[in-house]
């Protein structure tokens, strides 16, 4: 037995995507065979079916309907596969033999351009990544817009630069070329760490002759000069091999990739991969959501483009100090205008996702009310012109009060679309009366039809005297009379049965068909030209797709901007003073998100001083919980906010450019590397010590506690005496601790000075200040946090018992701790962590209802931020 001519098909086609599920269309369903049958069937939860191939056993089957496919596509790409469509290419009832299919798309976790299936403020990023011998070019687009980025890596450490520099984008594909993929824990780490579909891609298209040629063609321009990449041979083989994948799989050329953002990475503050994480630029470290990271307290965009932009910003701050403070003299004019804001944020209101109605337009989906809406934000642009020509806002009125405005395309649109046109265009009424002759011809002809039919209705009725009578219609049948059958003996010998049903009869006449006739003539023609006017006006679009584009950068860049000036208005945000080198000094610095969190009133501010000479390093001691790790943080924060334009949590600041920002916090191990926690710190510490200079900006808490005492402050030293030297590095440092020898240091060497947490001692226990104060932490509180957390009575008098013989110094006690007993409890103390057993009658059953939630507590599962969030919470509904 041989394989059936539509299985020999499908096989065939097949071949062509090895590693896509193919969706193979047979009439209303989109069905998948074998493999792909076992895979999608598991994946998507559908039952799995078989269907005679030809062989001795059936093939495993499953189907999805066609007009439903979109979700299931979704569904399977989210999982990790790609998908490739193979659809009928003509009438299946006029083809002759087996029906001619093809491929029209493949779809993969970078190719998405459904943009129910994308998030609205997240760009979707495919990369290509080009290792050619010392530099690694990095090309990246997002389809769904249009946007498209490359940059070249060159010199030491390319793969780590590499990783950082892919952490920023987020990518959720990623293409390499076999140099690349081939290189030792590459493809492994980055699956790990990045959550991307890593794969790789034919040599052959990283081919520069033919990169060149793709690239010249794309982007309409005569040389590689005019794209900034007539040197960046890496870099131009990425970008070649990128837009080579998305013809391939999109099979078309798409008009709305028509820029190319070129870019060095030195333009913007490096952020490396740990530095991204424990920030919580864009999500909070522990869950992963956005609630909590530094973009939930600034995103107060009102546009998906801005949404986009703002996290771009985010991840990529400026070293350009023009750069900066026009960004910030803009944030100014919006604050300087506060009863403007609100008009601006209604305006905005009306604004569209731009781009990717523009990516609609290249792709030949875009809808009657994508045009429509497009039309309304084009409205929104001129009325951003008028409503800045009212303000003082010189820099904002120089964006919307001149240059282009649309006016045509606008124009055109209300000229040509019904403002009430359905959501496809084959439900019909899409094109507005009075834009065609010829449509308002058929569609008048079809509306006389049918009130001719109406009144044929009428006139029945009263012939026959059969009240009940009607004339319908339905797509099999067209046009009928329909009689019920207690009235068949008043049908007139001149009507023409049609179709028999149980309680009814259906009839038409002569005259009737006549007019179905003409309706549905005029209703097939109407279609069919209501469609070709569509595409012919979708065209015209799509020829003015890199003005709309334009627009839409202008207006994303005004909401982002805005969001930024009501943040810094809402809290009380300052502008931050800006030099090209110079001490960086805070003062009443506050956490944004922390702030957010526990409200403004309940935060306690910090100043910060490094000048780089006499204040060069900080020496952090103090108890865990008391905000040592919350204020480090806060400095890199305030530090990236400035330097992305924003203004500040603070009453005051003033720094030099920041080149980098590095973090060390945290104890985390690397099982994608099989690294343990201690290999993790001493990796990023010794990344931060090879890459830190003058100019960076260095946090680090707890350095060297996952190893010995001995070695872990050996290290620790080391480490801020090479950070401190200004012949190593000589980086601005925040430096928090537990070693108290450390603290020796301020002596030894000028620039290190000690800074400490308040803590507040009182009989019921230690209360953290939250302030931090010149000097050193007196002891490390390890052991009252360890009450706070719940500890067993037993276990924390046994642990203060040991302390005292580790503090007296005795060489013996080893053996002495093993004799020593904890002290007994005194008759009158209270022990807070059994008090729900108790029964003295002064404790209030809400002090017991906390009592039993601190219990509950798991300390070694929580972050320093959120303990201080939960402590603040308790406090709070103590004094409640």
């Amino acid at each position: 037995m041989g394989l059936t001519p539509m299985m020999q098909q499908y096989l065939s086609t097949h071949e062509k995507v090895p590693d896509a599920i193919l969706m193979f269309r047979l009439g209303d369903f989109y069905e998948m065979f074998f493999d792909d049958a076992l895979t999608a069937s598991r994946e998507l939860e559908i039952a799995l079916t078989g269907r005679d191939c030809g062989l001795e056993e059936r093939a495993p089957m499953c189907g999805v309907p066609y007009h439903a496919a979109e979700n299931y596509i979704a569904r399977l790409v989210e999982k990790g596969h790609k998908v490739a469509i193979c659809e009928q290419m003509e009438d299946p009832a006029t083809a002759k033999g087996i029906v001619h299919r093809d491929i029209i798309r493949v779809v993969s976790p970078g190719t998405i351009s459904d943009t129910a299936h994308l998030a609205a403020k997240q760009n979707n990023f495919l990369m290509a990544l080009c290792l050619d011998g010392g530099s690694l070019g990095l090309s990246y687009l997002d389809i769904s817009t249009g946007e498209c980025f490359v940059t070249e890596l060159s010199g030491r450490d390319l793969i780590p630069r590499g990783m950082d520099e892919i952490a920023k984008v987020g990518p959720a594909e990623i293409l390499m070329n076999p140099a690349l993929y081939k290189a030792e824990g590459v493809v492994k780490t980055l699956e790990a760490r990045s959550g991307a579909m890593v794969s790789l891609y034919p040599a052959a298209a990283f081919n520069e002759k033919n990169a060149t040629k793709r690239l010249l063609d794309q982007f309409k321009v005569y040389s590689l000069l005019s794209l900034g990449l007539e040197d960046h041979h890496s870099a131009l083989r990425a970008t070649g091999a990128l837009l080579g994948y998305v013809e391939e799989t999109q099979k078309q050329v798409l008009g709305h990739i028509n820029h190319l953002n070129c870019y060095k990475p030195d333009e913007f503050m490096v952020l490396d991969t740990a530095t991204r994480r424990n920030l919580e630029l864009t999500e909070t470290l522990r869950s992963g959501e956005k609630r909590g990271s530094l973009l939930w307290v600034l995103d107060q965009t009102v546009t998906a483009m801005g949404g986009r932009l703002l996290r771009r910003w985010l991840e990529a701050p400026l070293l350009s100090l023009p750069a900066i403070q026009d960004r910030q003299q803009r944030i100014a004019e919006f604050i300087q205008n506060p009863g403007a804001l609100p008009e601006i944020k209604k305006i905005l209101s009306k604004v569209y996702d731009l781009e990717r109605i523009c990516g609609k337009i290249a792709f030949g989906s875009v809808s009657p009310k994508d045009m429509l809406s497009l039309g309304q934000s084009i409205e929104a642009l001129g009325q951003l012109g008028e409503c800045f020509a009212t303000i003082d806002a010189p820099q904002w009125k120089g964006l919307f009060t001149q240059g282009d405005l649309l006016e045509d395309i606008h124009t055109l649109i209300d000229a040509a679309i019904n403002p009430d046109a359905p959501l496809v265009i084959k439900d019909g009424n899409v094109i507005k009366t009075g834009y065609h002759p010829e449509i308002d011809s058929y569609r008048e002809a079809g509306d006389k039809g049918k009130d001719w039919i109406r009144d044929l209705e009428i006139k029945e009725r009263e012939a026959t005297g059969i009240k009940s009578l009607k004339v319908k219609y339905n797509r099999i049948f067209g046009y009928f009379i329909e009689v019920t059958k207690t009235n068949l003996d008043q049908v007139p010998e001149t009507y023409i049965r049609k179709q028999t049903l149980a309680n009814a009869e259906r009839y038409f006449t002569p005259e009737l068909k006549e007019m179905e006739t003409r309706i549905l003539g005029a209703e097939e023609k109407l279609a069919q030209l209501e469609y070709q006017v569509f595409t012919e006006i979708r065209d015209k679009l799509l020829s003015q797709i890199a003005r709309i584009q334009g627009r839409a950068r202008d207006i994303a860049f005004c909401d982002t901007l805005y969001a930024l000036a009501v943040v810094a208005l809402q809290n009380h945000y300052v502008c931050p003073i800006l030099k090209e080198e110079g001490p960086m000094e805070i003062i009443a610095g506050r956490h944004p998100v922390v702030e957010a969190l526990i409200g403004s009133d309940a935060y306690i501010t910090n100043d910060c001083l490094l000048d780089g000479e006499d204040m060069r390093v900080m020496l952090i001691t103090g108890p865990n919980m008391a905000g040592k790790s919350t204020y480090i943080r806060q400095v890199a924060i305030i530090t990236l906010m400035a330097q992305i334009g924003s203004f500040v949590p603070a009453d005051a600041a003033t720094m030099g450019i920041t080149d980098r920002i590095f973090t060390r916090v945290g104890a985390s191990d690397d099982l994608a590397t099989g690294q343990s926690t201690f290999m993790v710190e001493m990796t990023e510490v010794s990344n931060i010590l090879k890459n830190a200079t003058a100019k960076s900006l260095v946090i680090l808490d707890e350095i060297g506690r996952g190893t010995s005492t001995f070695d872990g402050i050996s290290i620790a030293w080391a480490v801020v005496e090479y950070l401190w030297d200004a012949e190593t590095i000589g980086a601005k440092t925040l430096f928090a601790t537990h070693y108290h020898e450390l603290t020796e240091l301020e002596s030894l060497k000028p620039g290190i000075v000690n800074y400490s947490i308040g803590v507040k001692e009182t009989a019921q226990g230690v209360v953290f200040l939250r302030k931090i104060k010149p000097g050193s932490a007196d002891q490390s509180y390890g052991i009252e946090v360890a009450k706070l957390a719940g500890f067993p009575r037993k276990v924390t008098h046994r642990a203060q018992a040991i302390l005292k013989h580790l503090e007296a110094g005795e060489d013996t006690y080893i053996s002495d701790m093993a004799a020593a007993e904890a002290p007994p409890f005194a008759d009158d103390q209270v022990n807070i962590f059994n008090m729900a057993v108790a029964t003295e009658p002064e404790v209030s059953p809400e002090e017991l209802e906390v009592l039993s939630d601190i219990r509950e507590l798991d300390i070694n599962e929580m972050t320093p931020m959120e303990a201080m969030m939960a402590l603040h919470r308790l406090n709070k509904r103590l004094k409640e």
